[in-house]
């Protein structure tokens, strides 16, 4: 599990190897980048005291998109504290498949994630309900102030926060570090089996290569520390690789 550790000024990284989630400290404010599956919601208990925040500190919740593994406790924390939900408004929960197809997990590599979203209540995730847009370029007037970058590709919504004067963009899906589905390791796409529209996912990452920022912050994965540019174009590379290969190609394990 990722206990919080700072990953960037204020900005705190949670979850687990395969899932994660993160809190921005602004002042006495704090904003959540996504909310990974229901019982994460202790470690934001534990995470926001060990911070010196309470759960009132809680301003807003920001997803990058609205996938089961990202939205997972978001109803609860908005209950809890009334904070609006941010995202875009291709991507509100209702018009978004939430759970990915079954078939996915026949893939052994993928049922670990499995494995995991049942023992952490992915199955009781609530739909998060009213949400606030967000605009292309427009910082979000919450704690942090995140700039949102659109991007869409993995789902029709799917949208990056950048923090120029923190140094990082978090990415979402639309570029991770860990695929869950496949093992493999590395600046990447996901598998195409989760990707809404995987050639708009792909063209994508050129706008996230604009970014230019030191730290790359994925919803899978560590940290990225050579920046969006290297991320990008190594994701690139790899997705070319593997559309470039005939037949089957073996998935590289992870060691946890």
């Amino acid at each position: 599990m990722s206990a919080g550790e700072e990953v960037a000024p204020g900005v705190h990284r949670f979850g687990s190897t395969l899932v994660n989630w993160y809190l921005i400290v602004d002042g006495d404010g704090v904003t959540v980048v996504d909310t990974g599956f229901p019982r994460h919601w202790r470690m934001l208990g534990a995470g926001l005291e060990r911070l010196g925040r309470r759960i009132a500190d809680v301003e807003a919740v920001v997803l990058t998109h609205s996938h089961v593994d990202h939205t997972g406790f978001a109803r609860r924390l908005v209950d809890a504290t009334s904070s609006p939900v941010f995202v875009d408004r291709h991507d509100a929960v209702h018009g978004v498949r939430r759970f990915p197809p079954m078939h996915l997990y026949a893939r052994p590599s993928s049922w670990p994630l499995l494995a995991e979203g049942v023992r952490d209540g992915m199955a009781l995730t609530r739909r998060v309900g009213a949400s606030q847009p967000v605009h292309d370029g427009v910082a979000l007037d919450v704690p942090g102030r995140p700039v949102p970058m659109y991007l869409g590709g993995h789902t029709p919504g799917s949208t990056a926060y950048v923090m120029a004067d923190r140094g990082v963009v978090f990415t979402g899906d639309n570029l991770v570090t860990v695929d869950p589905y496949t093992r493999r390791r590395g600046p990447q796409l996901m598998y195409c089996g989760v990707q809404h529209d995987e050639a708009g996912a792909a063209e994508a990452l050129v706008r996230l290569a604009s970014a230019d920022l030191p730290t790359v912050l994925p919803g899978h994965g560590t940290p990225w520390l050579q920046g969006s540019g290297s991320a990008s174009e190594r994701a690139l590379a790899t997705h070319a690789a593997r559309h470039d290969t005939v037949g089957p190609r073996e998935d590289t394990p992870l060691h946890r």
